[in-house]
């Protein structure tokens, strides 16, 4: 996406910030030196004006120039002249230290260093001429002081600037009382700067009491009037603002959930009754200034309080990742304790099937208990012919096992004439073995339901896991990005329930939000795409739409390297209007899709059923974001419960990351997929069985990187029949553009080789990658 697309559309604000960000370095350096130009006019105690030195030395690397010109340019044109020399002294000193250790191992200290430099920068100077003009012991000590002072200014005002570039949702403890210091120096350092006899400082202190009450109602409004009204009343005799600000910022939040104007009105009504009591003549200024900057905050738009509001409530990077770690090794644990249960129940079954008797020789050895027990001929049958009796037996349980019954028929003569109880024997054995074959039957079901419960917990461990890579790929929740999205949202009188920006560990980033279904409508996806990705400086892909029957979810990926350009062609066996392949595409997230193939188990309805209870269930469980290894477990185990009948279907994967070109294979007893890179065939075969089948059934995986132009060929065992060689030949003298083409070529070839008299489903799917728009 290009400079002049991106700017389609956009208001006059939208370029304006744009605009903004692109000269952000120079508008940077400019107010680095304003910064330092007000804070060389901050004086304490009548002359004392170290805070641009102080800031000087705070300022970060690549700005320090412009800081210290701010400074020198401020001591020159100070308010009150005293002192300059040593301050603007100190500053060439300060920019000289900086400059032959800007390399050095104490810079990259940004807590140390600051109040090092400023000591150093400052000590010297101020020692020098106290010394050269006679002090005393007494201009040492005010040297030390003030030295201190601003070291203890430089440490501030250095953790102040790290706050600004974590963000407000990064805020700690130190760095909001850094800020506010930060704020009171401000203040000292405006208060003499007068407009129509109005000051400056003091109308930017009420300003921010205000804009802190609204936006932190009680706590905002006391703290920053009582750190404001210190600030303005160190100069001057004013040092009742230190209570009226303070008590007024207080009512100031009690009132702001009320509006901006209850806000207002409360902190002017508490000064106008504090000031008219303190019968000074400067009380008439002093309440102008209140009432303009009342007026000023009130004419802030409320986007701008919202959006503080909104950073300070998001919560810091340090307590979601503590969230994110405590949740990961939760999960940890429950996958953990599934696959115990999984690794118990595989062994209670196995124990259960080696217990098993399995002799069948039970059938009659009960029954000849019962018959021949009270016969006058036992010892005869039992003893002198034993072996014809065992053998007569023996052969009447294979003619049950083929014929499922016994007849007086299945029975030798010679064992006819000579057995006194065969009418009654003869029932006994049918209703004997028919009872074994039941108990049999029972026993295989409940150990086909024991591995179907094992493959279902061992398919929910791995579930969870692949939840946990999903969360641990999460490396941060860009929350800036997602309140800018928000706000711009409601710019277009859109109002998104949920706003997520994610960035994953290769720094792709997703942006989802949740709308009303109603308003989906009213939107033109391609316009939002376009605005969206110039907000975020990412380009985006048209979003994923997800709907319910009140909310549409929106999702944004970024553009992915490749794209795909896929199609697909199916011959269906004459002897039935259904074909026993299905196939489907699922396009996942983060750039990554998956095309899948099943071949159920012959031809017809049944095994058409088969395939398409495979696909199906495959592609909601990784649309779900299930992993393809628990999705295998979970398919397997649906099949097995599926009916009484066996059903079995292969499974041919293939996932291509659009991003890097990666194509994984996972296969369960599927035909070989053929590829064509860089010119040149090849496949990938597998040996692992379908689904359906058996418990602890597991993918075969297989991975290749391929780049524009390469080709990937599934196919069903129809196309395979015949041998494959021809299929590679085919591919790599293939040099069309269209992969419906080549698909239908291979199945109207597969078709044409099949001569053995035997007839199957066909089906072929050509996938051809390609380079990103």
């Amino acid at each position: 996406m290009n400079k002049q697309e991106s700017t389609l559309g956009l208001s006059v604000r939208d370029r304006a910030k744009q605009s903004l960000r692109s000269h952000r370095a120079l508008i940077e350096c400019a107010v680095y030196t304003v910064t330092g130009f007000v804070s060389a006019n901050a004086f304490v105690l009548a002359d004392l004006a170290p805070f641009g030195i102080a800031f000087a030395a705070a300022a970060k690397p690549q700005f320090y120039p412009a800081a210290v010109i701010g400074s020198i340019l401020g001591y020159v044109l100070s308010f009150s002249s005293l002192g300059n020399v040593k301050y603007v002294l100190a500053s060439m000193l300060l920019f000289a230290v900086r400059w032959a250790f800007s390399s050095g191992t104490l810079m990259k200290n940004t807590t140390v260093a600051p109040p090092v430099l400023t000591a150093v920068s400052l000590g010297i100077p101020s020692l020098a001429i106290a010394i050269a003009t006679g002090g005393d012991v007494y201009a040492v000590v005010l040297v030390v002081s003030e030295v201190l002072l601003a070291c203890c200014a430089s440490y501030f005002f250095a953790r102040t600037i790290q706050s600004i570039d974590l963000g407000w949702e990064n805020l700690q403890q130190t760095d909001i009382t850094s800020m506010i210091i930060t704020f009171c120096i401000t203040i000292i350092a405006l208060i003499n700067l007068q407009v129509a006899g109005l000051s400056v400082g003091r109308i930017i202190a009420v300003i921010t009491i205000l804009l802190a009450a609204q936006a932190a109602n009680e706590a905002g409004g006391a703290i920053s009037g009582v750190a404001g009204g210190v600030a303005a009343g160190v100069i001057g005799a004013n040092s009742f603002l230190m209570g009226t600000y303070g008590f007024g910022g207080l009512l100031a939040g009690v009132f702001a959930p009320l509006g901006k104007i209850a806000s207002a009105v409360a902190f002017i009504v508490v000064n106008t009754f504090a000031l008219l009591a303190s019968r000074q003549t400067i009380n008439k200024g002093i309440l102008l200034e209140i009432f303009i900057a009342s007026a000023v905050s009130i004419l802030i738009p409320s986007a701008v309080i919202k959006k503080i509001t909104l950073r300070k409530i998001t919560g810091s990077a340090v307590q979601g990742e503590t969230y994110r770690q405590m949740i990961h090794t939760k999960m940890q644990g429950v996958s953990s304790a599934l696959r115990q249960v999984a690794t118990t129940t595989r062994k209670v079954n196995e124990k259960l099937d080696g217990m098993r008797s399995g002799d069948i020789s039970c059938v009659y050895t009960a029954v000849a208990d019962k018959i021949c027990r009270k016969c006058k001929r036992n010892c005869i049958c039992w003893q002198q012919m034993y072996t014809d009796t065992s053998n007569v037996f023996n052969d009447a349980l294979v003619v049950m096992r083929q014929n499922g019954t016994l007849t007086l028929e299945d029975i030798p003569d010679y064992f006819t004439r000579q057995c006194l109880r065969l009418e009654e024997m003869i029932p006994m054995l049918n209703r004997a073995f028919e009872e074994y074959t039941a108990q049999e039957a029972m026993k295989r079901k409940v150990a086909q339901v024991r591995g179907v419960v094992t493959d279902q917990f061992e398919g929910m461990a791995l579930m969870i896991d692949s939840m946990g890579s999903d969360l641990d790929e999460l490396v941060t929740q860009d929350d800036q990005t997602a309140a800018r999205v928000k706000e711009y949202l409601h710019s277009l009188a859109v109002y998104p329930e949920t706003v997520s920006c994610t960035v994953n560990d290769r720094c792709n980033m997703t942006l989802e939000f949740s709308i009303p279904i109603y308003k989906l409508s009213r939107i033109d996806l391609t316009d939002l795409t376009v605005q969206i990705s110039d907000l975020c400086g990412r380009d985006f892909d048209l979003p994923a739409k997800r709907t319910t029957e009140k909310t549409a979810v929106l999702t944004f990926v970024e553009k992915a390297v490749y794209t795909v350009k896929w199609g697909a062609t199916q011959l269906g066996n004459s002897c039935s209007r259904l074909c026993g392949d299905s196939y489907t595409y699922v396009p996942g997230n983060n750039g990554r899709m998956n095309i899948i193939l099943s071949d159920g188990m012959g031809s017809g309805g049944a095994a058409a059923v088969d395939s398409a209870l495979t696909s199906e269930l495959l592609k909601q469980l990784i649309e779900a974001g299930v992993s393809l290894d628990a999705a295998l477990k979970l398919v397997n185990s649906a099949l097995l419960v599926k009916t009484g009948d066996e059903s079995l279907a292969t499974i041919d994967i293939a996932g291509i990351d659009l991003y890097t070109g990666q194509v994984d294979f996972y296969k369960a007893g599927a035909a070989p997929t053929f590829l064509r890179k860089s010119g040149k065939g090849g496949y990938v075969e597998s040996n692992s069985l379908p689904v359906g089948i058996l418990g602890g059934v597991a993918f075969e995986k297989n991975s290749v990187t391929l780049k524009e132009g390469d080709l990937i060929v599934m196919v069903s065992d129809g196309a395979v029949a015949s041998g494959y060689d021809w299929i590679l030949s085919d591919l790599e003298h293939y040099e069309g553009k269209d992969p419906k083409i080549l698909s239908e070529k291979i199945v109207c070839e597969a078709q044409r080789r099949r001569l053995d008299g035997h007839e199957d489903d066909i089906t072929a799917i050509v996938i051809m990658l390609e380079k990103g728009i």
